[in-house]
């Protein structure tokens, strides 16, 4: 096996060299307190959601809205979603509502015609103002 003059290395240090014993390390840790494990469970785990103005709803951007009836909360939504937004609208223009209402269901159509109404109503209203109002050269 090994020699009784042979050294064994099973130690690196920091600059990569074999090393026979190792500098002893203060094993002192630092005990945890409540505070310290809620400060670090607030930073780690926990999710701040953003709150809609409107209606002070938290929302949830990865999931529909909680608050299924509100206006607020599924404009928004689909405010932040312009991706689902464009796939809607092809498959609306398809004539494709009623796999759209077999997928997310009635009130998700109905929301996001809503949302779409009131879209358009606001690009005709701003283009009807811009038109109205003469501009300065």
């Amino acid at each position: 096996m090994n020699e009784p003059n042979e050294k064994t290395y099973d130690i690196v240090d920091s600059d990569g060299n074999l090393v026979e014993k190792a500098d002893k390390v203060d094993s002192e840790e630092k005990q945890l307190t409540s505070g310290d494990v809620k400060n670090l469970h607030k930073l780690y785990t926990t999710v701040r959601l953003p709150v809609v103005l409107a209606c002070k709803h938290r929302l949830d951007l990865h999931e529909q809205p909680r608050h299924r009836n509100c206006e607020h909360c599924w404009f928004a939504w689909f405010n932040q979603h312009g991706e689902i937004v464009k796939q809607l609208d092809e498959m609306h223009a398809d004539g494709q509502d009623a796999v759209i209402v077999q997928l997310q269901g009635k009130k998700f159509l109905h929301r996001w015609k809503q949302f779409m109404s009131t879209i358009a109503r606001w690009k005709e209203e701003n283009e009807k103002t811009q038109v109205d109002t003469p501009e300065a050269s």
